[in-house]
């Protein structure tokens, strides 16, 4: 009798998983009791666009794909996207919480999670601060600018022998981290910057795999022994951020001066808004920990993808000989000198603003864009989807579609050149995500990416140095796509 109540009951389970579940979704993979989907995760297809453009080729632009028990709608196709996420963008602003998300962040709090009224009145306040300090300005311009002195400044002093990518993560990291706590990262202080960094790649590699994305579902597995090691390691580095933060953001709350409506910086902005908002319940959303998820959110995307793009972009140019010799044959025809190249140069070379373009597509650093929720039932691609499900516009895919980018594992920046040498506007290329929750920091980010590809080259002749002739462009797989470490040899251009 009562193997017959467990047997009634595992097919009970088994019609709930395979049929119920799955009856009004979009035609998916099977997905695997507990896991899902994740099983095609290990199957050697990754990185994870690879993935995604099988399942598309199998079972067209729009399916479900199960994060462990959540099942998540994909959509593949650029026109579909287009007219859904960019057009009808207010129907798709939502966020899934994920429980060790909630965990960690003691809430639904920071920018990139948030969702609702506290993601419209965060948005909105970062805009407001980052317009303040000069977004798309000079004021701001300044600032990268004199981060791109001092990176040229270290390059002259180890020519012989060089991993950019270090500096190239300091130089953007001074950045962002300028804007949010008011310093830049030195000789005094790169210990602090690089512990910083070590905690956030171990937790992108760990969150990354089919064992993190079990722990981001269910938290209680690891408590496992087998599994408690590796949950250590997810909640250690992004608890090690918030922690880090936190006490930046205590320091300057004990020296803050209330009394001046000014503001040298993000936290110290936030802190005063804070305070006007002190009598109201949970400081009317600027509670302290929004502050530690916010700083999270903006100190992340403010450095890794940019870092990260430019490191690729560098790769790219120097397995491409032809590519370097039109780099250097633009900056000789429109720069002429190893002046420091600004803004106002950007119209005028329009090979290199083609290369950067071409670097940004073919790195693809988000193998899976980070999904939302939508605000209403509706239908997309002849798929009725109701209020409330998880979707994810997989822009990774766009980025390869060879329809679009024909032959799209080469690396073309004519691609993005008219035929008579202007630059050409590809909608289809969107590295910084789509409709509403697009990324804030996209001026920011294209006006670093410029400034510091276009001094570096102008300065330097760059080349791989001995050790490896001949780098890899195979990517190493994280929440970003990272280029395998190489080195090089420089000298002066003029």
């Amino acid at each position: 009798m009562i193997f017959l109540i467990i047997f009634s009951l595992f097919l009970l389970y088994i019609f709930d998983l395979l049929y119920w579940k799955r009856r009004n979704l979009p035609a998916g993979p099977t997905p695997l009791p507990i896991i899902g989907n994740l099983y095609l995760m290990t199957d050697g297809v990754k990185p994870g666009y690879k993935m995604y453009q099988n399942l598309k080729d199998k079972y067209g632009p729009v399916f479900t794909f199960w994060l462990a028990n959540l099942p998540m709608v994909t959509v593949t196709d650029w026109k579909l996207i287009k007219q859904h996420f960019i057009k009808d963008g207010a129907n798709f602003v939502g966020r899934p919480e994920f429980p060790i998300n909630i965990e960690i962040r003691k809430g639904p709090y920071g920018i990139v999670e948030s969702h609702g009224d506290r993601w419209v009145q965060q948005r909105r306040f970062a805009l407001h601060i980052l317009r303040d300090f000069g977004l798309g300005k000079n004021l701001m311009e300044e600032k990268v600018l004199s981060e791109v002195t001092a990176m040229i400044e270290s390059v002259q002093k180890n020519k012989e022998d060089i991993d950019l990518q270090n500096l190239f993560d300091a130089s953007v990291g001074s950045v962002i981290n300028n804007l949010l706590f008011g310093y830049r990262y030195d000789e005094t202080n790169m210990e602090e910057f690089l512990e910083l960094k070590s905690l956030m790649n171990k937790h992108f590699k760990q969150t990354a795999e089919p064992i993190g994305a079990m722990l981001i579902m269910y938290p209680w597995i690891g408590k496992l022994p087998i599994l408690s090691g590796y949950k250590k390691i997810v909640t250690d580095s992004w608890e090690g951020l918030l922690k880090m933060f936190r006490k930046q953001a205590e320091e300057k709350l004990a020296t803050i001066n209330y009394d001046s409506d000014e503001y040298s910086d993000y936290v110290e902005a936030f802190l005063k808004e804070r305070k006007k908002h002190e009598h109201e319940e949970g400081y009317g959303g600027y509670e302290m920990e929004q502050l530690d998820s916010v700083c999270f959110d903006l100190w992340v995307a403010g450095m890794e993808t940019t870092s990260n793009t430019l490191y690729w972009s560098l790769l790219y140019v120097l397995l491409n000989p032809k590519v370097l010799e039109r780099v250097y044959e633009e900056l000789d025809t429109k720069i002429g000198s190893d002046r420091i190249i600004t803004t106002t140069d950007r119209p005028n070379l329009n090979y290199i603003n083609a290369t950067i373009n071409e670097s940004q597509r073919l790195a693809n650093l988000l193998p899976m864009n980070i999904s939302r929720t939508t605000a209403c039932d509706l239908e997309i691609g002849g798929y009725s989807i109701p209020k409330g499900t998880v979707i994810t516009p997989q822009i990774c895919t766009v980025l390869y579609d060879p329809e679009i980018f024909p032959e799209p594992y080469e690396f073309r920046p004519e691609r993005f050149l008219e035929s008579d040498g202007s630059l050409k506007k590809v909608e289809e290329l969107v590295p910084f995500s789509i409709g509403k929750r697009q990324c804030l920091g996209e001026g920011l980010a294209r006006m670093e990416l410029f400034l510091f590809f276009s001094n570096l080259f102008n300065k330097f002749h760059i080349q791989f140095h001995e050790s490896n002739p001949s780098p890899t462009i195979e990517k190493d797989c994280g929440v970003t796509m990272k280029a395998k470490n190489f080195r090089v040899v420089v000298k002066e251009r003029h």
